[in-house]
Order: structure tokens, then C-alpha cells, then sequence
């Protein structure tokens, strides 16, 4: 029987909603202020302290396209007709509710904010850190909406490839425009950039930015258009600062029993987010671990049991950085660890490269099992990271853009293939479709130009 599409949706407001009760004090006595109007510093933090609209909106859309996951006919038939026509790429058109709504709802509250900062009186360190903070979370919107919603960058075609909407101010009178892919990225890491030097180094809590998030963010930019150079230095930059991996061993038979073991707001998340649940294709009750995939851990990598439940023959995810359900859309050091990784192996310092990665599997692998890599030529070792990045990664938001960037930088040819219904889909390397199409209503109100198929 197939499940209504709505229904699901209005239950898994209601579960992240119940999921946002238990986040720390300090975020709920902050967030009351986003209720007042925005006249006061303390009115314009609030307003970027309003967690389910400036942390829980990560957009999904791009991973949902992505071979992490499957469905089995089972699964496939019993979501809703849209939800399937993403599943084989054939989706489009489609209209609200949609990511692309839900990125822009950050954004508009952050040029709010910005709008209003200049008007209110206040200490001018506190100003400064509400506007480092507003131009961080649009900008980490943006990066990830270029991810799913525009081609990679080009030097060569990037001035006219088209981007996404970059919309500077709260007058929803502007017309939106799209932007080209050359112009987005600046602003992405120029809004980055002087983010950085407006905020502390560490923030009073996770669920807000600081001066290293600001630095995982670009590194995450730069290594996605393959600026190997300055993504290594940022991811260096943070880890300077902070290192903290939790160490899979320390997870007691008792913890493993747990649905969701792994604790929201850990010492490894330096930026607490989550990735929206607009889709219930990557929903555990749905969603099933590519097979391949969950074969490729090792029967000694805590990993295959902590991050996977068996269901129905295969296995379902549950290791996210949330305590629950919801996939982890923040940043964590696991991920800079990996970025300064590949990055010292593309730049030539294999073994430095191959040191980053062994820190990282040392906290990974059951106690006095682990063997260091070690020796590997250029190739060998760039394949192993790639490998062990979608290992360490999963579930997190950033399969689709690392499929993009191998394929466009590196020449991987990953093909993506589904099989249902005894019809095969497929989605070729370099398609159109890595620039997933935009909302049709938002084309045909704002008359902007569609990405093509």
C-alpha cells in the first residue's frame, strides 16, 4: 500500500521538531528572541539562533539522486510518485515543497539581519560576530545548493554557466536572477572569507559558527572545484586549532544497542547541522546501504557495526552525528582530516597524505588490529582516500558533489544505475542532470532559465 507523500512529510516535521527539544539550553533560551521583531543585537542574534530554520536546513536534494542507497521493489512502490521519479533521474518536472524553498529560507533570514545590523545600536565586537555568523550560514547554503543545482566549475565556461540565485537582500520586490557559476563561487568564498575574520575562533557552541567552521567551509568549497592548494591550507588551518576524533573502540556492546549510537554535539563536530527531510528516500525506513558499498568495510571496522542496522536482507544507516533519524548536514573533524588527506596525496606529499588517513582509521578499527598504510604510490593512495572518504562520510550531504568533482576533474566515469521493475535507469558521467533542474513554479514565476536535461 503506498504511503501518502504528505503524511510522511508532516511526520517527520513533527519527529524533528520532537528531536530539536532535547538540543541544549542555551539554544532554546536563545532562539525566543527570533520572535521579536529584529530592532536589537540581541533580536538579531535570535533570529540567527532559530535552529530550525538556520541548522536544519541543509538541502538534500543532490544525494538523493546519488548511489549511496537503494530501493528494493518493495521500498520503490511504496513511497510516493515523486519521490520515486527522483530515484530513477526522471523526476522533473516537480514544485513546491521542494529544497530549493527551504535553502532560501536561511538565506532570507540572514539578509534580514543583515539588512537591519547597520540601523541598531550596539558594541561593535558583538555586530561584528552576528554578521560573521549571517554571512557563514548563507554562504554554506549557496555551496551546497551549487552542489546539486549547477554545473562544476569550469574555467573555461564558469562566467556563463548558470549558478544559483544570489539574493543580497530581504526586499523580496528584487527580482531573483540567476547568478553564473564563476560569480556564485566568489561569493561564496568572499562572504567566507570575511566571515572568518569577524568571528572567534571557537564558538560557544557547536550549533553556532566560528573562525574554523568558517575555514571548513572553504576548504570543502575549494576541494569541490578543485582547488587543491587552498582546500589542504584551510583544512590545515582547523586542524591546527582542533583535532578531536571520538574513538569508535570506546562504544560499549550496551552503546551498540542503541538505535542511534553516536551523540549529537560530539567532541569530532566543530558545525551542527542537518540535512532536510523534504524526501523519504534516504529515510532509514526506506533507503537501503548500496550493497557494495556496506561489503567494502572490513569485518574489523567498528564502523560496520555502528553505522549499519540489518533490515529485510540488507542494511539501513543509523550512523549519524545526530542521535537520530535525521542525517548530519554539519561539518566534523573526520572530514577535514580526510580533505587535508587526498590533498597532501594530489599535491604529491603522499605519505603525509597517508599519516592523516592512519590517524584517522587508528580511532576506526578494533584495538591492535589496525596496520598502517604505508609505501603506496600517488594512484594507489588516491584511490584508497576516495575509498575511505565514502566510508567515513556517508549519509552526510556530500556524495553527489564528490561524484561530480571525480568525474569532471579526474575522469572516474562513474556511471550511476538503478534496477526496478526489470527496467534498468542510468546516469551517465558529466550528464546535464549532475545540475539537477530547478522548481517549475519557480521558473515560471520568476522567468528565470531552466537547467537543461
Amino acid at each position: 500500500m503506498k504511503i501518502n507523500d504528505n503524511l510522511i512529510r508532516m511526520l517527520a516535521v513533527w519527529l524533528l521538531l520532537f528531536s530539536l527539544l532535547s538540543c541544549n539550553k542555551f539554544l532554546e533560551e536563545k532562539s525566543n528572541f527570533a520572535l521579536q521583531s529584529p530592532n536589537t543585537v540581541e533580536s538579531l542574534q535570535g533570529l540567527l539562533d532559530n535552529s530550525t530554520d538556520m541548522n536544519m536546513n541543509v538541502p538534500v536534494f543532490g544525494d538523493i539522486h546519488s548511489d549511496d542507497y537503494f530501493f528494493t521493489e518493495k521500498e520503490f512502490n511504496a513511497v510516493d510518485d515523486q519521490s520515486r521519479g527522483f530515484y530513477t533521474w526522471t523526476g522533473f518536472p516537480y514544485n513546491y515543497p521542494d529544497d530549493w524553498a527551504l535553502m532560501y529560507v536561511p538565506v532570507y533570514q540572514v539578509n534580514v539581519v543583515l539588512d537591519a545590523l547597520p540601523k541598531v545600536e550596539g558594541i561593535k565586537s558583538e555586530k561584528d560576530k552576528i554578521k560573521g555568523a549571517a554571512l557563514f550560514y548563507r554562504a554554506y547554503q549557496y555551496l551546497q545548493g551549487m552542489w546539486i543545482y549547477a554545473k562544476p566549475w569550469d574555467a573555461k565556461t564558469s562566467d556563463a554557466d548558470l549558478g544559483i540565485v544570489l539574493r543580497q537582500t530581504s526586499d523580496q520586490s528584487v527580482p531573483s536572477k540567476r547568478s553564473t557559476v564563476s560569480a556564485c563561487y566568489r561569493q561564496i568564498i568572499g562572504d567566507l572569507v570575511t566571515a572568518s575574520g569577524l568571528l572567534p575562533e571557537l564558538a560557544e557552541s557547536p550549533m553556532r559558527p566560528s573562525k574554523i567552521v568558517c575555514y571548513g567551509a572553504l576548504s570543502r568549497t575549494y576541494l569541490s572545484i578543485a582547488k587543491y592548494d587552498s582546500a589542504f591550507y584551510y583544512a590545515d588551518k582547523v586542524l591546527k586549532v582542533k583535532k578531536d576524533l571520538i574513538d569508535y573502540n570506546d562504544f560499549s556492546s550496551t552503546d551498540l544497542l542503541k538505535p542511534y549510537p553516536i551523540s549529537r554535539l560530539n567532541n569530532e563536530t566543530i558545525f551542527y547541522a542537518q540535512l532536510t527531510t523534504s524526501y523519504p528516500n534516504l529515510h532509514p525506513s526506506y533507503g537501503l546501504v548500496d550493497s557494495a558499498l556496506y561489503a567494502s568495510y572490513a569485518d574489523n571496522d567498528i564502523r560496520k557495526v555502528l553505522f549499519f542496522k540489518a533490515r529485510n536482507g540488507f542494511h539501513s544507516f543509523r550512523g549519524n552525528y545526530t542521535s537520530a533519524f535525521n542525517l548530519f548536514g554539519g561539518m566534523a573533524i573526520d572530514e577535514l582530516l580526510l580533505i587535508r588527506a587526498e590533498t597532501n596525496i594530489r599535491l604529491g606529499r603522499v605519505e603525509s597524505g597517508l599519516d592523516d588517513l592512519n590517524a584517522l582509521l587508528v580511532k576506526r578499527i578494533k584495538k591492535d588490529e589496525f596496520i598502517p598504510y604505508k609505501g603506496l604510490n600517488k594512484e594507489d593512495a588516491l584511490r584508497l582516500i576516495k575509498r575511505e572518504r565514502r566510508k567515513e562520510l556517508l549519509m552526510r550531504g556530500l556524495r553527489w558533489m564528490d561524484i561530480k568533482r571525480y568525474n569532471k576533474y579526474d575522469g572516474d566515469n562513474i556511471k550511476l544505475m538503478r534496477y526496478i521493475n526489470g527496467t534498468k535507469y542510468e546516469l551517465e558521467p558529466n550528464s546535464n542532470r549532475y545540475a539537477l533542474p530547478l522548481p517549475t513554479d519557480i521558473i515560471l514565476l520568476t522567468g528565470m532559465e531552466q537547467n537543461p536535461l
